[in-house]
């Protein structure tokens, strides 16, 4: 039986299950306290530089006391976290005790770190053709186990407004993570297990974020940095006027104009291509982020790209 199958990926849904519930509803109440901010939209008009930018926002919260509930949350959103490292090589563990290739999976974390250290493990795919992700995850789930265990056992931590200090009472080690970080900690974690459970695609996108937020917690890991900016994706929308017979779209004159409006920084776009006949919308093509055709420019018809159509 092939190891990480569809099988496999949801014994680690059925695992994650209540870990994510809470690290979605936290973050759900985190983004309303800082006014979250929609996906902006680019209008463009071929071959026009005008551009219209639109942003949709989130109301703020606003009062103190949600401020004192999100401070509150911290050593909970620390420990959800490392509780999902923890499910997701524990399901490593189990699925390589299912193949023989380990006789049993340990109860105890030190163990579980251990045996990861100790034993030539099969790994998940994404694991393999990105050994990045496993080289920074296991520094995670091996560093922060010292300080998951002051939490909850010693409650040897504490919290100044949005900082979280935690103390490893052995060597006296001290972490401090404010909420930012707290904040690439949950995406790292609830994105990384996503992708092994088989919900979310690991794509381009995905692979700069991680990275990029691999970069805000270079003092957990210790490892080398990537030196990633800010990955973003907004949506474009660009009006394609007809000529003769066809709507020809200009995708390097969008891209130039992405990187006009957003200079030094990484950024990927869901394209919408909108067909007209002097005022008369005639058709409406969807490309998600890296659905986009490659070429310069493409000739569009009624039939092109059925797949994509959105009227």
């Amino acid at each position: 039986m092939p190891l990480y199958d569809r099988g496999s990926e949801q014994r680690l849904i059925d695992k994650l299950d209540y870990e994510i519930w809470v690290l979605d509803f936290l973050g759900s109440a985190q983004n309303l306290y800082y006014g979250g901010a929609d996906i902006s939209t680019i209008q463009l008009t071929n071959g026009q530089e005008q551009a219209t930018i639109s942003v949709s926002c989130q109301d703020h919260l606003g009062a103190d006391y949600a401020q004192s509930v999100i401070d509150a949350i911290i050593p909970l959103t620390f420990t959800a976290s490392y509780k999902i490292l923890d499910m997701v090589y524990e399901w490593i563990l189990e699925e390589n005790a299912s193949s023989g290739v380990i006789t049993k999976v340990p109860w105890k974390f030190s163990e579980k770190v251990k045996l990861i250290k100790s034993t030539n493990l099969t790994y998940p795919p994404l694991f393999i053709s990105n050994a990045y992700i496993r080289d920074y995850t296991f520094a995670f789930f091996n560093n922060l186990l010292p300080y998951r265990n002051e939490v909850i056992h010693s409650r040897n931590f504490s919290v100044t407004r949005d900082k979280l200090t935690l103390t490893d009472s052995k060597n006296a080690n001290s972490l401090t993570l404010d909420r930012m970080q707290m904040g690439s900690l949950v995406r790292l974690v609830v994105a990384l297990s996503r992708c092994l459970a088989g919900k979310i695609q690991f794509d381009a996108y995905l692979d700069h974020l991680i990275k990029y937020n691999f970069d805000r917690l270079t003092m957990i890991h210790q490892l080398a940095p990537f030196n990633q900016n800010l990955p973003i994706v907004v949506n474009v929308e660009l009006i394609v006027p007809k000529k003769a017979n066809s709507f020809p779209a200009d995708l390097k004159f969008v891209r130039d104009q992405v990187a006009r409006i957003h200079p030094n920084q990484d950024v990927s776009f869901n394209l919408i291509i909108i067909a007209k006949d002097e005022q008369n919308v005639i058709a409406k093509w969807r490309f998600p982020v890296d659905f986009a055709p490659n070429t310069d420019v493409i000739d569009l018809t009624l039939a092109s790209y059925k797949d994509f159509r959105l009227n």
